[in-house]
């Protein structure tokens, strides 16, 4: 069913339940009243009859005649007789219980399908019983017709708001259906034909949610491409290398000192290239890993204190002349993957290594803050904040603004000069955000890059 239809029934719906149960509540209480007035009306005249003693009957004649109320008189032979005929045609005296009971109050009798009447009964002396009836066939047609105009008035209310939702939701409807059509052009692969829709109503927010998910679409596509093309490139590199030495060693007499000098050259460079193909698979594999939603799989409690002091000292082994200045809080443990978070300090600090010089100086912060420092951290006990800052090139301003992605490379000739696969910033960035932290990148008070991690500390 769609959506006009099911608000036109909707509000057909509310407004004849309600207007039925409205209207059918105060025309049936409009003709309670009336009938109890008919019988306060009789209660009264019966009142004065009792009154009157010894003049009953003349007493009832005279109230009769001027409210036009039907008098009968029933006798002690149980003759009827009716002494004033009023709209109350009665020929036949009401059993006697029906008069005993109709002598303490007015009950309601149907006698033909046009004589509905009120009775009321005052008991003489010798059992002899005066009889007073009123008709209520007006109050009873009138309910009636009140009934029938209730039904006609509730029928129009629902054409009309039928009318009304028509109109106020045809623009709604239209931009619904435009969005519906973009979205399946979107869907045919059609990303950037989307219109957004200006405005405030809930339709237009859907358009400017849906106008926001196309460019997320676009620069994520856009992304992908960069980086296939990147991946491609990297691999295509190694591959002609080796077979370019391949070709040429087919080419030599290996049993010639020439040919056994060429392959002697030739092996290590061709170990070289099969070890970098290898690197960038390897981490091709752990991005596809990261990108795989929910949390870390194999976690444990780790102390990030004692894990970048082992990356520090591991870098200053390699590097004995660089200055590294440390401030590393003990013990702050987190819930991760050792794994993972091993690759994350091995790209920062290798990152260092490759492209800043060695005698570059360090500095390495590792600190904790309250949980309530930060609105997301409700589910930890806080963070662990690492800080790492080196005074080598940075990286350009459009960079910094751009922030670390996925599928990212700030410098892709990185990857060629330096050895790496290019792909340390879209891992650190995966193993952090795998983690449920965050990454920033920022110009170092040293004049080169800062790194920030924040990790939530083990709850």
């Amino acid at each position: 069913m769609k959506l006009q239809q099911r608000l036109t029934l909707t509000a057909a719906g509310l407004i004849t339940g309600v207007s039925l149960i409205v209207g059918s509540a105060s025309v049936i209480g409009g003709y309670g009243r009336e009938i109890a007035s008919l019988k306060s009306q009789l209660s009264g005249v019966a009142e004065q009859i009792t009154e009157a003693t010894a003049q009953e009957l003349s007493t009832a004649l005279l109230i009769g005649q001027q409210q036009n109320l039907t008098v009968g008189l029933l006798d002690i032979n149980g003759h009827f007789t009716i002494v004033h005929e009023g709209l109350v045609p009665m020929r036949v005296a009401p059993p006697l219980s029906v008069l005993k009971s109709a002598s303490t109050d007015a009950v309601q009798r149907t006698g033909s399908t046009s004589n509905h009447y009120v009775l009321r009964a005052v008991s003489l002396a010798n059992n002899e019983w005066i009889v007073l009836a009123v008709t209520y066939q007006p109050q009873l047609q009138s309910m009636t017709q009140n009934a029938w105009a209730l039904v006609l008035y509730t029928a129009l209310a629902d054409l009309l708001a039928v009318a009304l939702i028509s109109v106020l939701i045809r623009r709604d409807l239209r931009q619904i259906r435009d969005l519906i059509a973009q979205a399946r052009r979107i869907a045919a692969g059609r990303i950037g034909d989307f219109k957004t829709q200006a405005g405030d109503t809930e339709v237009n927010q859907l358009s400017a949610a849906l106008d926001s998910m196309v460019h997320q679409l676009t620069a994520s596509r856009d992304e992908m491409q960069r980086f296939l093309g990147d991946a491609s490139h990297e691999l295509r590199t190694p591959l002609t290398v080796i077979r370019g030495y391949l070709e040429m060693i087919g080419g030599l007499d290996l049993s010639g000192h020439r040919g056994q000098e060429f392959v002697a050259t030739a092996v290590p460079k061709l170990q070289g290239e099969v070890l970098r193909m290898q690197t960038l698979i390897e981490d091709l594999l752990l991005l596809a890993e990261l990108g795989e939603p929910g949390e870390a799989r194999h976690l444990t409690q780790l102390d990030l204190s004692v894990a970048v002091a082992d990356a520090v000292s591991s870098m200053r082994d390699l590097q004995p002349g660089r200055p590294i200045t440390t401030d590393l809080a003990e013990r702050v443990v987190i819930s991760a993957d050792s794994h993972l978070i091993g690759q994350l300090l091995g790209n920062v600090f290798g990152n260092i290594r490759r492209h800043t010089g060695a005698a570059v100086p360090v500095a390495i912060a590792l600190a904790t803050d309250a949980a309530s420092a930060v609105p997301s951290a409700a589910a930890s006990s806080g963070w662990a904040t690492l800080t790492i800052d080196d005074a080598g090139p940075g990286l350009s301003p459009e960079a910094y603004q751009r922030g670390v992605g996925f599928f990212e490379r700030f410098d892709p000739s990185r990857s060629r000069e330096n050895g790496g696969s290019g792909l340390g910033m879209s891992i650190m960035a995966g193993v952090v955000s795998k983690h449920g932290g965050e990454m920033r990148l920022e110009p170092s008070p040293l004049g080169g890059l800062r790194s920030v991690i924040r990790l939530p500390l083990a709850s």
